[in-house]
Protein backbone atom coordinates (compact mmCIF):
# COMPACT_ATOMS: atom_id res chain seq x y z
CA UNK A 1 0.00 0.00 0.00
CA UNK A 2 1.00 3.12 -1.10
CA UNK A 3 1.94 6.06 1.24
CA UNK A 4 0.54 9.67 1.01
CA UNK A 5 0.56 10.90 -2.21
CA UNK A 6 3.61 13.69 -2.11
CA UNK A 7 2.29 16.70 -4.52
CA UNK A 8 3.70 19.68 -6.26
CA UNK A 9 2.53 22.28 -7.44
CA UNK A 10 3.88 23.96 -10.80
CA UNK A 11 2.40 27.64 -10.80
CA UNK A 12 3.80 31.29 -12.42
CA UNK A 13 0.82 33.50 -11.17
CA UNK A 14 0.77 34.31 -8.02
CA UNK A 15 -2.39 35.47 -7.51
CA UNK A 16 -4.01 32.32 -7.93
CA UNK A 17 -1.49 30.58 -5.61
CA UNK A 18 -3.68 30.72 -1.70
CA UNK A 19 -6.67 29.18 -3.60
CA UNK A 20 -5.13 26.17 -5.55
CA UNK A 21 -3.45 25.19 -2.30
CA UNK A 22 -6.39 25.79 -0.77
CA UNK A 23 -8.07 23.14 -2.88
CA UNK A 24 -5.15 20.64 -2.55
CA UNK A 25 -4.39 20.91 1.21
CA UNK A 26 -8.41 20.24 1.30
CA UNK A 27 -7.97 16.83 -0.57
CA UNK A 28 -7.45 14.20 2.17
CA UNK A 29 -4.25 11.38 2.10
CA UNK A 30 -2.56 14.09 -0.04
CA UNK A 31 0.61 15.76 1.37
CA UNK A 32 1.08 19.23 0.05
CA UNK A 33 4.93 19.32 -0.61
CA UNK A 34 5.74 22.27 -2.11
CA UNK A 35 5.13 24.75 -5.04
CA UNK A 36 7.16 25.93 -7.70
CA UNK A 37 7.41 28.53 -10.15
CA UNK A 38 9.59 27.93 -12.85
CA UNK A 39 11.93 24.50 -14.36
CA UNK A 40 14.72 25.19 -12.83
CA UNK A 41 12.95 24.64 -9.54
CA UNK A 42 11.01 21.49 -10.35
CA UNK A 43 13.82 20.26 -11.51
CA UNK A 44 15.29 20.46 -8.24
CA UNK A 45 12.32 19.65 -6.72
CA UNK A 46 11.88 16.05 -9.02
CA UNK A 47 15.55 14.80 -8.21
CA UNK A 48 16.17 15.27 -4.29
CA UNK A 49 12.22 14.55 -3.25
CA UNK A 50 9.29 11.61 -3.31
CA UNK A 51 7.20 13.64 -5.53
CA UNK A 52 4.39 11.43 -7.37
CA UNK A 53 1.51 14.07 -8.69
CA UNK A 54 2.39 17.17 -9.85
CA UNK A 55 0.07 20.04 -10.35
CA UNK A 56 0.55 22.30 -13.52
CA UNK A 57 -1.48 25.46 -13.19
CA UNK A 58 -1.20 26.81 -17.02
CA UNK A 59 -2.12 30.03 -16.45
CA UNK A 60 -0.44 32.80 -17.45
CA UNK A 61 1.71 31.16 -20.51
CA UNK A 62 0.02 27.89 -21.24
CA UNK A 63 2.35 27.47 -24.30
CA UNK A 64 5.68 27.44 -22.12
CA UNK A 65 4.19 25.06 -19.47
CA UNK A 66 2.83 22.63 -21.82
CA UNK A 67 6.79 22.83 -22.84
CA UNK A 68 7.75 21.85 -19.53
CA UNK A 69 5.39 19.05 -19.06
CA UNK A 70 6.68 17.57 -22.37
CA UNK A 71 9.88 17.59 -20.80
CA UNK A 72 9.10 16.32 -17.45
CA UNK A 73 6.90 13.34 -19.07
CA UNK A 74 9.86 12.25 -20.82
CA UNK A 75 12.39 12.19 -17.96
CA UNK A 76 10.12 10.88 -15.62
CA UNK A 77 7.74 8.81 -17.01
CA UNK A 78 6.49 7.52 -13.84
CA UNK A 79 5.01 11.18 -12.25
CA UNK A 80 1.40 12.01 -12.50
CA UNK A 81 0.36 15.10 -13.68
CA UNK A 82 -2.91 16.90 -13.89
CA UNK A 83 -3.20 20.13 -15.47
CA UNK A 84 -5.63 23.57 -14.12
CA UNK A 85 -6.55 26.61 -16.10
CA UNK A 86 -9.14 28.74 -17.11
CA UNK A 87 -9.57 28.04 -20.66
CA UNK A 88 -12.46 24.85 -21.35
CA UNK A 89 -11.74 25.14 -25.23
CA UNK A 90 -10.97 21.41 -26.89
CA UNK A 91 -7.63 22.47 -27.95
CA UNK A 92 -6.78 24.25 -24.70
CA UNK A 93 -7.39 20.99 -22.84
CA UNK A 94 -5.67 18.32 -25.79
CA UNK A 95 -3.05 20.02 -25.46
CA UNK A 96 -1.27 19.02 -21.89
CA UNK A 97 -2.91 15.61 -22.04
CA UNK A 98 -0.95 14.98 -25.63
CA UNK A 99 2.28 16.62 -23.81
CA UNK A 100 1.48 14.00 -20.72
CA UNK A 101 -0.93 15.28 -18.51
CA UNK A 102 -3.23 12.15 -16.93
CA UNK A 103 -6.09 14.84 -16.29
CA UNK A 104 -6.91 18.00 -16.86
CA UNK A 105 -9.49 20.42 -14.70
CA UNK A 106 -11.30 23.38 -14.96
CA UNK A 107 -10.81 26.65 -12.98
CA UNK A 108 -12.35 27.65 -11.10
CA UNK A 109 -11.84 24.42 -9.11
CA UNK A 110 -14.99 22.61 -7.89
CA UNK A 111 -13.89 20.55 -5.37
CA UNK A 112 -15.36 17.57 -6.62
CA UNK A 113 -13.96 17.63 -9.99
CA UNK A 114 -10.42 17.94 -8.48
CA UNK A 115 -10.95 14.38 -6.27
CA UNK A 116 -12.74 12.60 -9.07
CA UNK A 117 -9.48 13.68 -11.35
CA UNK A 118 -7.16 12.99 -8.95
CA UNK A 119 -8.78 9.85 -8.07
CA UNK A 120 -8.81 8.45 -11.44
CA UNK A 121 -5.27 9.09 -11.45
CA UNK A 122 -4.26 7.20 -8.26
CA UNK A 123 -6.36 4.26 -9.03
CA UNK A 124 -5.04 4.21 -13.18
CA UNK A 125 -1.28 5.14 -12.36
CA UNK A 126 -0.09 5.42 -8.66
CA UNK A 127 -1.53 3.04 -6.28
CA UNK A 128 -2.62 -0.22 -8.23
CA UNK A 129 1.13 -1.74 -7.58
CA UNK A 130 0.83 -2.27 -4.10
CA UNK A 131 1.61 -5.70 -2.73
CA UNK A 132 -0.86 -5.60 -0.28
CA UNK A 133 -5.10 -6.44 -0.33
CA UNK A 134 -7.46 -3.91 2.13
CA UNK A 135 -11.06 -4.86 2.14
CA UNK A 136 -13.56 -2.84 4.06
CA UNK A 137 -16.59 -4.39 5.36
CA UNK A 138 -19.71 -2.46 6.23
CA UNK A 139 -22.99 -2.66 7.08
CA UNK A 140 -25.73 -1.27 5.39
CA UNK A 141 -28.00 -1.75 8.56
CA UNK A 142 -28.12 -3.15 12.26
CA UNK A 143 -28.10 -6.48 12.94
CA UNK A 144 -26.79 -6.97 8.84
CA UNK A 145 -24.16 -9.65 10.06
CA UNK A 146 -21.48 -7.99 8.81
CA UNK A 147 -18.85 -8.47 11.53
CA UNK A 148 -19.27 -11.68 11.79
CA UNK A 149 -18.66 -11.62 7.76
CA UNK A 150 -15.44 -9.79 8.32
CA UNK A 151 -14.01 -12.57 11.04
CA UNK A 152 -14.95 -15.31 9.26
CA UNK A 153 -13.71 -13.53 6.04
CA UNK A 154 -9.89 -12.69 7.75
CA UNK A 155 -9.74 -16.25 8.29
CA UNK A 156 -10.84 -17.93 5.19
CA UNK A 157 -7.93 -15.17 3.59
CA UNK A 158 -5.24 -16.44 6.01
CA UNK A 159 -6.32 -20.27 5.30
CA UNK A 160 -6.35 -20.11 1.52
CA UNK A 161 -3.37 -17.86 1.18
CA UNK A 162 -1.78 -19.81 3.93
CA UNK A 163 -0.30 -16.10 5.20
CA UNK A 164 -1.46 -13.98 8.34
CA UNK A 165 -4.28 -11.48 7.54
CA UNK A 166 -4.72 -8.50 9.56
CA UNK A 167 -8.41 -7.38 11.07
CA UNK A 168 -9.42 -4.02 12.41
CA UNK A 169 -12.16 -3.38 14.39
CA UNK A 170 -13.04 0.17 13.71
CA UNK A 171 -16.65 0.04 15.45
CA UNK A 172 -14.11 2.23 17.89
CA UNK A 173 -17.18 2.56 20.33
CA UNK A 174 -19.66 -0.59 20.27
CA UNK A 175 -17.17 -2.74 18.47
CA UNK A 176 -17.39 -6.98 19.25
CA UNK A 177 -14.55 -8.36 17.06
CA UNK A 178 -12.82 -9.67 20.68
CA UNK A 179 -16.11 -10.88 21.80
CA UNK A 180 -15.79 -13.08 18.67
CA UNK A 181 -12.87 -14.45 19.30
CA UNK A 182 -13.56 -14.99 22.91
CA UNK A 183 -9.90 -12.66 23.47
CA UNK A 184 -9.12 -10.16 25.56
CA UNK A 185 -6.92 -7.87 23.82
CA UNK A 186 -3.80 -6.09 26.22
CA UNK A 187 -3.44 -3.57 23.48
CA UNK A 188 -5.78 -1.39 21.11
CA UNK A 189 -6.22 1.32 18.52
CA UNK A 190 -5.96 3.90 21.35
CA UNK A 191 -2.61 2.54 21.92
CA UNK A 192 -1.84 3.60 18.28
CA UNK A 193 -3.04 6.93 18.62
CA UNK A 194 -0.98 7.92 21.78
CA UNK A 195 2.40 6.73 20.32
CA UNK A 196 2.84 10.38 18.73
CA UNK A 197 5.99 9.73 16.80
CA UNK A 198 6.93 6.62 18.25
CA UNK A 199 4.15 4.84 15.54
CA UNK A 200 6.29 3.05 13.40
CA UNK A 201 5.90 -0.85 11.66
CA UNK A 202 7.53 -2.13 15.23
CA UNK A 203 4.90 -0.52 17.24
CA UNK A 204 2.45 -1.62 15.25
CA UNK A 205 3.64 -5.61 15.18
CA UNK A 206 3.51 -4.96 19.27
CA UNK A 207 -0.19 -4.07 19.42
CA UNK A 208 -1.80 -6.32 17.71
CA UNK A 209 -3.58 -9.64 19.38
CA UNK A 210 -2.25 -12.98 17.95
CA UNK A 211 -5.99 -15.26 17.10
CA UNK A 212 -5.99 -18.69 16.39
CA UNK A 213 -7.04 -19.53 12.83
CA UNK A 214 -3.37 -17.13 11.69
CA UNK A 215 -5.16 -13.71 12.42
CA UNK A 216 -3.99 -10.67 14.05
CA UNK A 217 -6.34 -8.44 15.31
CA UNK A 218 -6.26 -4.57 16.01
CA UNK A 219 -8.88 -3.99 18.72
CA UNK A 220 -10.82 -1.09 19.35
CA UNK A 221 -10.12 1.08 22.54
CA UNK A 222 -11.28 -0.34 25.95
CA UNK A 223 -13.32 2.92 26.86
CA UNK A 224 -15.58 4.95 24.88
CA UNK A 225 -13.96 7.81 25.90
CA UNK A 226 -10.59 6.78 24.09
CA UNK A 227 -12.06 6.90 21.15
CA UNK A 228 -11.84 10.46 20.88
CA UNK A 229 -7.70 9.98 20.74
CA UNK A 230 -8.18 8.01 17.51
CA UNK A 231 -8.02 10.26 14.49
CA UNK A 232 -8.46 10.01 11.18
CA UNK A 233 -4.83 10.63 10.59
CA UNK A 234 -4.27 7.39 13.28
CA UNK A 235 -6.73 5.14 11.19
CA UNK A 236 -4.94 6.28 8.05
CA UNK A 237 -1.29 5.72 9.86
CA UNK A 238 -2.72 2.17 11.49
CA UNK A 239 -4.06 0.94 7.70
CA UNK A 240 -0.56 2.02 6.32
CA UNK A 241 1.55 0.08 8.92
CA UNK A 242 -0.71 -2.82 8.81
CA UNK A 243 -0.52 -3.21 5.06
CA UNK A 244 3.33 -3.21 5.23
CA UNK A 245 3.09 -6.40 7.31
CA UNK A 246 0.09 -7.89 6.09
CA UNK A 247 -0.34 -9.50 2.46
CA UNK A 248 -4.39 -9.09 3.51
CA UNK A 249 -5.71 -6.73 5.72
CA UNK A 250 -9.64 -7.25 6.93
CA UNK A 251 -11.56 -3.80 8.33
CA UNK A 252 -14.47 -3.76 9.70
CA UNK A 253 -16.15 -0.56 9.83
CA UNK A 254 -19.49 0.77 11.63
CA UNK A 255 -22.23 1.70 9.73
CA UNK A 256 -21.64 5.95 10.38
CA UNK A 257 -19.80 7.56 7.52
CA UNK A 258 -17.16 10.04 9.07
CA UNK A 259 -13.95 11.18 8.84
CA UNK A 260 -12.42 7.42 10.68
CA UNK A 261 -14.46 5.31 8.29
CA UNK A 262 -13.61 7.53 4.87
CA UNK A 263 -9.43 7.15 6.12
CA UNK A 264 -10.15 3.29 6.06
CA UNK A 265 -12.03 3.10 2.92
CA UNK A 266 -9.94 5.88 1.23
CA UNK A 267 -7.15 2.76 1.62
CA UNK A 268 -9.22 0.13 0.64
CA UNK A 269 -8.80 -2.07 -2.56
CA UNK A 270 -12.42 -3.65 -2.12
CA UNK A 271 -15.39 -2.11 0.01
CA UNK A 272 -18.07 -4.91 0.80
CA UNK A 273 -21.45 -3.33 1.71
CA UNK A 274 -23.23 -6.20 3.52
CA UNK A 275 -27.03 -6.09 3.23
CA UNK A 276 -30.47 -8.35 3.38
CA UNK A 277 -33.13 -8.67 1.59
CA UNK A 278 -35.26 -5.95 3.13
CA UNK A 279 -36.53 -3.02 1.46
CA UNK A 280 -34.77 -0.59 4.78
CA UNK A 281 -31.32 -2.36 3.91
CA UNK A 282 -31.52 -2.41 0.59
CA UNK A 283 -31.94 1.60 0.52
CA UNK A 284 -29.14 1.54 2.73
CA UNK A 285 -26.97 -0.02 0.98
CA UNK A 286 -27.47 1.99 -1.93
CA UNK A 287 -27.31 4.90 -0.01
CA UNK A 288 -24.09 3.46 1.38
CA UNK A 289 -22.64 3.15 -2.17
CA UNK A 290 -23.71 6.50 -3.39
CA UNK A 291 -22.38 8.32 -0.69
CA UNK A 292 -18.81 6.63 -0.99
CA UNK A 293 -19.14 7.45 -4.78
CA UNK A 294 -19.19 10.44 -4.36
CA UNK A 295 -16.65 11.18 -2.12
CA UNK A 296 -14.28 9.53 -4.84
CA UNK A 297 -14.15 5.86 -4.72
CA UNK A 298 -14.23 4.47 -8.15
CA UNK A 299 -17.76 2.40 -8.40
CA UNK A 300 -15.97 -1.00 -9.20
CA UNK A 301 -14.30 -1.27 -6.05
CA UNK A 302 -17.76 -1.45 -4.13
CA UNK A 303 -19.64 -4.42 -3.77
CA UNK A 304 -22.87 -5.51 -2.26
CA UNK A 305 -22.82 -8.75 -0.20
CA UNK A 306 -26.28 -10.36 0.55
CA UNK A 307 -26.67 -11.98 3.90
CA UNK A 308 -29.10 -13.96 4.56
CA UNK A 309 -29.96 -14.46 0.59
CA UNK A 310 -32.31 -16.84 1.31
CA UNK A 311 -34.49 -15.62 4.25
CA UNK A 312 -36.71 -13.21 2.25
CA UNK A 313 -39.18 -15.74 1.30
CA UNK A 314 -39.03 -14.08 -2.27
CA UNK A 315 -40.48 -11.23 -1.81
CA UNK A 316 -37.43 -9.68 -2.34
CA UNK A 317 -35.05 -11.24 -4.48
CA UNK A 318 -31.41 -10.74 -5.85
CA UNK A 319 -32.40 -10.16 -9.04
CA UNK A 320 -34.30 -7.27 -7.98
CA UNK A 321 -31.59 -5.75 -5.88
CA UNK A 322 -28.73 -5.97 -9.04
CA UNK A 323 -31.48 -4.29 -10.60
CA UNK A 324 -31.40 -1.34 -8.23
CA UNK A 325 -27.49 -1.23 -7.75
CA UNK A 326 -26.61 -1.54 -11.19
CA UNK A 327 -24.60 -4.78 -10.93
CA UNK A 328 -24.38 -8.34 -9.95
CA UNK A 329 -24.21 -8.73 -5.96
CA UNK A 330 -20.54 -9.95 -5.02
CA UNK A 331 -21.84 -12.73 -2.84
CA UNK A 332 -24.68 -14.24 -0.90
CA UNK A 333 -24.82 -15.82 2.30
CA UNK A 334 -26.94 -18.27 3.44
CA UNK A 335 -29.10 -17.84 6.46
CA UNK A 336 -28.62 -20.45 9.53
CA UNK A 337 -28.72 -17.52 12.16
CA UNK A 338 -28.80 -20.51 14.72
CA UNK A 339 -25.54 -21.65 13.93
CA UNK A 340 -24.04 -18.53 13.45
CA UNK A 341 -25.29 -17.27 17.03
CA UNK A 342 -23.78 -20.36 18.49
CA UNK A 343 -20.43 -19.15 16.74
CA UNK A 344 -20.68 -15.97 18.36
CA UNK A 345 -21.93 -17.27 21.75
CA UNK A 346 -19.26 -20.01 21.96
CA UNK A 347 -16.52 -17.09 20.90
CA UNK A 348 -15.46 -19.36 17.89
CA UNK A 349 -15.06 -18.91 14.32
CA UNK A 350 -17.93 -20.81 11.66
CA UNK A 351 -14.96 -23.17 10.16
CA UNK A 352 -13.85 -24.28 13.98
CA UNK A 353 -17.27 -25.17 14.65
CA UNK A 354 -18.85 -27.31 11.30
CA UNK A 355 -15.89 -27.13 8.40
CA UNK A 356 -18.69 -28.16 5.96
CA UNK A 357 -21.19 -25.75 7.23
CA UNK A 358 -23.22 -23.66 4.11
CA UNK A 359 -22.36 -20.35 5.80
CA UNK A 360 -18.70 -21.32 6.11
CA UNK A 361 -18.60 -22.43 2.33
CA UNK A 362 -19.99 -19.08 1.00
CA UNK A 363 -17.81 -16.68 2.81
CA UNK A 364 -14.38 -18.99 1.81
CA UNK A 365 -15.86 -19.10 -1.78
CA UNK A 366 -16.09 -15.23 -1.18
CA UNK A 367 -12.78 -15.28 0.17
CA UNK A 368 -11.71 -17.17 -2.88
CA UNK A 369 -13.04 -14.54 -5.20
CA UNK A 370 -10.63 -11.72 -3.51
CA UNK A 371 -7.69 -13.27 -3.60
CA UNK A 372 -8.02 -15.43 -6.73
CA UNK A 373 -9.54 -12.25 -8.59
CA UNK A 374 -12.29 -12.37 -11.55
CA UNK A 375 -13.17 -16.08 -12.89
CA UNK A 376 -12.26 -17.63 -9.72
CA UNK A 377 -15.55 -19.00 -9.39
CA UNK A 378 -15.65 -21.07 -12.23
CA UNK A 379 -11.47 -22.01 -11.97
CA UNK A 380 -11.62 -21.88 -8.31
CA UNK A 381 -8.06 -20.80 -8.80
CA UNK A 382 -6.16 -17.86 -10.52
CA UNK A 383 -4.00 -15.06 -10.57
CA UNK A 384 -4.11 -11.93 -8.06
CA UNK A 385 -6.48 -9.78 -8.85
CA UNK A 386 -5.17 -6.24 -9.66
CA UNK A 387 -7.54 -3.83 -7.55
CA UNK A 388 -7.34 -0.33 -7.88
CA UNK A 389 -6.06 2.52 -6.01
CA UNK A 390 -7.23 4.37 -2.96
CA UNK A 391 -9.74 7.02 -2.39
CA UNK A 392 -8.46 10.43 -1.71
CA UNK A 393 -10.78 12.84 -1.04
CA UNK A 394 -12.78 14.20 1.84
CA UNK A 395 -15.83 14.46 -0.47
Amino acid sequence: MSNMLQVCLYNADPASSAEIRQHLEALNFVRFACEVSNSDDLADVLSDSDTSLIFFHLDPDPAYVIDVIDQVSSRFPELAMIALSHETGPEAILSPIRAGCDQYVCEPIDPTDLAAAVGRVASKRLLSQGTSRSICVVGAGGGSGATSIACNLAMEIAHLTDKPCGLVDLDLQFGDIAVNFDCDPKYTLFDLATAGNDLDRTMMEGVLTEIPGNVALLARPDKIDQTTSVTHEVVHRAVELLASVFENVVIDMPQRIDECTFAAASQADLVLVVCQLMVPSIRNAKRHCDVLVQAGIPDERLEVVVNRGDSSGGRITVKDLEELIKKPIFASVPNDFQFVARSLDFGRPIATLDHNNAVRSAIRKMARKIVSGPGADAKDKGGRRGFLGRLLSKG
